[in-house]
């Protein structure tokens, strides 16, 4: 069964750099680039507009590839790295991944109300001391709970307006059916129940000897390739209709190949937590499994598939580490 797909177009933010002249100010001094490795960052460039509290301290998140920074010139982990004010004022940052042979890297950067008004800037600096400047607490301890959610996890599904499209930025659809043996009966939104509150999604199949029923949704819509690198953890609650049911949760790509890890599902509610060492390594390549680094810079699909029972229900289904940004 499929949903007829929604309409909407995604957006796209990107990250701009201020051009680079030869001589840069810093504070009140006047560096050029042959004796500083600095580059002058925009923070207009940084802040879409679900993130721009303006009154308080916020999070920005800085996306580096080989268009917009010269990996070759730095540390193998980023120690050399450093953010800092235009006054040279340190600023709290962390290092979510860095990769030099691959040229991607990601930082998260705190700004005060002070660093969030059209045409503020701040300066990343490489070539410094080997230190470990990255620090996660520094940049999330004032974060309210609330902002931390908003800034670091994505909303896949809550199943409250009981809707066939996913709460995913470009809310693309939900696309369940069986395959080989399985054949799927219904599909609904239901009371949750068995202690937990609100809605959820049902799915009644009948098992056969092969095959899966398969519950998935793009990551984006129209499906396009995403990297979610910095993918912390899926987080979903289950439960089936009969104990030993087995349930894989995968990411995959246009379903070539994909990463997965297989869990078992039990009839009462259960939160489940997926992390990218959770999935079963390359090494075994049942069902087209090529392991998390194959998939992590191009998935385009989350995927659930149940093998056993009648009846699986969904609640609650969220994607840590990424934010909207990632998936719009």
């Amino acid at each position: 069964m499929r949903f007829a797909p929604s309409i909407l177009a995604p957006s796209l933010a990107f990250i701009l750099f201020a051009s680079c002249s030869d001589e840069r100010g810093a504070g009140n001094t006047t560096q050029t680039e042959n004796t500083v490795a600095a580059r002058t960052i925009r923070v207009d460039s940084l802040l879409p507009s679900w993130n721009r509290p303006s009154q308080s301290t916020t999070v920005a998140t800085l996306r580096l590839n080989q268009n917009n920074f010269q990996f070759a010139e730095t540390d193998s982990s980023g120690r050399d790295l450093a953010v800092e004010t235009e006054a040279g004022r340190a600023l709290p940052f962390e290092i979510v991944y860095w990769d030099k042979p691959a040229k991607l890297g990601r930082l998260r950067v705190l700004l005060d109300s002070s660093l969030q008004h059209r045409g503020d800037r701040f300066l990343l600096r490489w070539k410094q001391p080997l230190l470990q400047r990255s620090d996660a607490n520094s940049v999330w301890k004032t974060i309210p709970d609330s902002q931390r959610l908003a800034l670091r996890s994505v909303l896949v599904a809550d199943f409250e307006k009981w809707s066939s499209s996913t709460l995913l930025p470009t809310r693309p659809d939900w696309e369940v059916h069986a395959t080989d043996s399985f054949s799927l009966n219904s599909l609904s939104f239901v009371a949750a129940s068995k202690g937990r509150s609100g809605s959820a999604l049902s799915v009644e199949y009948k098992s056969g000897s092969s095959g899966y029923l398969v519950v998935k949704t793009p990551l984006v819509a129209p499906r396009q390739a995403r990297s979610i690198r910095a993918l912390d953890s899926v987080v979903f609650y289950a439960r089936c209709s009969a104990r030993n049911t087995s349930i894989f949760l995968a990411f995959d790509h246009h379903e070539l190949f994909k990463a997965w890890k297989l869990d078992t599902l039990d009839t009462v509610w259960t939160r489940y937590r997926v992390r990218p060492q959770d999935f079963i390594p390359a090494s075994n390549p049942h069902g087209g499994n090529k392991g998390w680094e194959a998939v992590r810079d191009s998935a385009t699909d989350l995927t659930f598939l149940v093998y056993g029972g009648t009846r699986v229900w969904f609640d609650d289904i969220r994607i840590y580490g990424i934010d909207r940004e990632d998936l719009e």
